[in-house]
């Protein structure tokens, strides 16, 4: 190995380890998030209730049901399980969706919300298709 530089080759397992650890953040966040918006249903806090196009009862059930499966997934992911990133591409789908039919019209407000779950939905669907190839 004279004369040669040795230049470090990551594997693809490293390759999407960066993004694994960004899901995990956005996943934590998502738990949050899916916490601080169901207290503030269930405390009717400023109002939020009259905010939103829909029952408030019912996006606080679907909220807590939110925050249950994506600290499911949070787990999940923890835990190396398969089926985790599928569930997270199905609840940042649903948050998606979610954040239309809580507003009530197709030119919705963008929030972080909404921008957090596109990135997750996007990324989610990346390590999956990195995880695939690895499989192989």
């Amino acid at each position: 190995m004279e004369g040669k530089e040795q230049v470090y080759q990551p594997a693809e397992n490293d390759r999407i380890r960066w993004v694994r650890y960004v899901l995990i953040v956005l996943v934590a966040e998502k738990i949050v998030q899916h916490i601080f918006v169901t207290l503030a249903f269930f405390l009717d806090w400023q109002g939020i209730g009259a905010t939103v196009a829909v029952n408030p009862q019912v996006l606080l059930v679907l909220g807590a049901i939110a925050a249950i499966l994506f600290a499911l997934s949070l787990w999940g992911l923890l835990s190396q399980q398969k089926w985790a990133v599928n569930l997270i591409i199905g609840l940042a789908l649903f948050d998606i969706i979610g954040e239309f039919v809580a507003q009530g019209t197709m030119g919705i407000v963008i929030n972080v919300s909404f921008l957090v779950a596109t990135v997750l939905l996007i990324l989610a669907l990346f390590y999956r298709w990195q995880a695939a190839k690895l499989e192989r």
